[in-house]
């Protein structure tokens, strides 16, 4: 877990982001990536940046207990990395992520931002609807809003 922030009721804390390795800075001993989890009014939202998966970050992410789950799916292969593209998770790492820290909503990202680095939305959806379906896919349109949070008590 890193350093939080806290002001009017919202957390914000940064958790070590893996872009493509778990890097550290030499000199702070900083991770230089980072993702960050937003707690506010009783509801939890990761929002991973780039990152792939490592060990410690589904139990790092458990003890948040995330509602909602922000994960680029994107991917990473030898094409890429060549190419100066640094990687980050599938979409079966970010479906299986999402999964295992029991999060209600998973939000794919990043992929279809650059070319030569996308990635078909519709074999994560497809995936999640398999092996997790109690977990909703929300793939927004650009530019639509999405109301994230906890429903107002009636």
């Amino acid at each position: 877990h890193g350093t939080c922030f806290e002001q009017d009721g919202i957390r914000i804390t940064g958790i070590a982001a893996a872009h493509e390795f778990l890097d550290r800075d030499p000199a702070s001993g900083r991770h230089p990536y980072l993702g960050y989890v937003i707690e506010s009014h009783g509801f939890t939202l990761y929002h991973a940046g780039d990152t792939c998966r490592y060990e410690g970050l589904i139990t790092c992410l458990s003890s948040y207990r995330p509602d909602t789950v922000i994960l680029p799916i994107n991917g990473r292969d030898a094409r890429r990395l060549r190419n100066g593209c640094i990687g980050n998770m599938t979409y079966q790492e970010a479906a299986d992520l999402a999964g295992s820290v029991q999060a209600n909503r998973v939000i794919p990202g990043h992929y279809d931002m650059f070319d030569g680095n996308r990635e078909d939305v519709r074999l994560f959806t497809d995936y999640v609807a398999v092996k997790y379906p109690q977990l909703i896919a929300l793939v927004p349109g650009y530019g639509q809003p999405v109301r994230l949070g906890n429903p107002a008590p009636t």
